[in-house]
């Protein structure tokens, strides 16, 4: 049975438009890095945000820490899709990150029997925040986020994907399926109103995950670089073989990321991010309180 496709006027989109970004209650998903958010003026809903790197690079890092710092809104609920990592991982990082704290910290912290009590700060603060650990497909995110809506006491709004490769879906290769999630993250965002960061793969071409990253490095498809409103690049410069002894300390820590496409403004700006030493929670370096609880 074909499908209804509902055809709009300017009238209609503009009066939609007046009342969302009008309405004092709105605010788009910022990530809680400065320089990005004032570059990319927020991820709205229906638009999908990209997060391309090396493995180990920092990507899921980047997730968490973008899901911790969009929890203070307290107004809008997180799904995130943790499709490599264990759900046990995921709440150990986010706990850490909150707490300030090492991984083995928590686990520490479990042993003694102290979980309950250390982490019920955490709770409450992620109290809109979701988890799914087990593999989802492209065709069952709608039916995934109705099931994250009927336990959230607020709408839904962000979707945190880790990461595109484990969406799945159906394909002769790892191109066909790479394009064909690329394309559906955006229809699945724009359909149910929700912002989506997801994280994504480079290339062999990416190298290590010290050099500077660029479109021609995305794994499998061009597909994804169009169907993608932003792009973040991400690599980390002090681990490169020709670092200079000064550069391999002043960059310690360091995650510089690239805004390699902007459908909000301009592209080709550099940040400098920067790990927290104990909780690898990321913070902009240019603000100073940014890395404090």
């Amino acid at each position: 049975m074909p499908r209804d496709i509902e055809v709009r006027s300017y009238d209609e989109l503009l009066e939609e438009y007046a009342l969302e970004r009008g309405n004092r209650e709105y605010e788009p998903v910022r990530l809680g890095f400065g320089t990005v958010d004032a570059e990319l003026r927020g991820i709205s809903a229906g638009q999908v945000l990209g997060v391309a790197a090396r493995t180990g690079v920092g990507k899921t890092w980047l997730l968490e820490t973008v899901g911790h710092n969009f929890a203070a809104r307290h107004d809008a609920g997180c799904l995130a899709l943790s499709l490599e990592m264990p759900g046990l991982e995921w709440a150990e990082r986010a706990l850490a990150i909150f707490a300030d704290v090492a991984p083995e910290q928590v686990e520490h912290w479990a042993k003694q029997g102290e979980l309950a009590t250390l982490a019920a700060e955490f709770l409450d603060a992620m109290a809109n925040a979701l988890v799914i650990e087990h593999p989802v497909a492209l065709d069952e995110l709608p039916a995934a986020f109705a099931e994250a809506r009927s336990r959230l006491p607020v709408p839904l709004r962000l979707v945190l994907v880790d990461y595109l490769g484990l969406v799945g879906t159906s394909g002769r290769d790892a191109y066909e399926r790479a394009s064909a999630v690329g394309r559906g993250l955006k229809e699945v965002a724009k359909q149910e109103k929700v912002a989506i960061i997801v994280a994504t793969q480079l290339s062999r071409a990416g190298g290590d995950g010290t050099e500077p990253v660029s479109l021609p490095m995305l794994r499998d498809s061009g597909v994804i670089e169009e169907a993608l409103d932003f792009l973040i690049g991400a690599w980390q410069p002090a681990r490169a073989a020709n670092a200079s002894p000064a550069d391999a300390i002043a960059l310690r820590d360091v995650l510089r990321v690239a805004i390699l496409k902007n459908r909000k403004g301009a592209s080709g700006r550099f940040v400098d991010l920067r790990f927290r030493p104990d909780s690898r929670r990321l913070y902009e370096e240019a603000d100073p309180f940014a890395g404090i609880q």
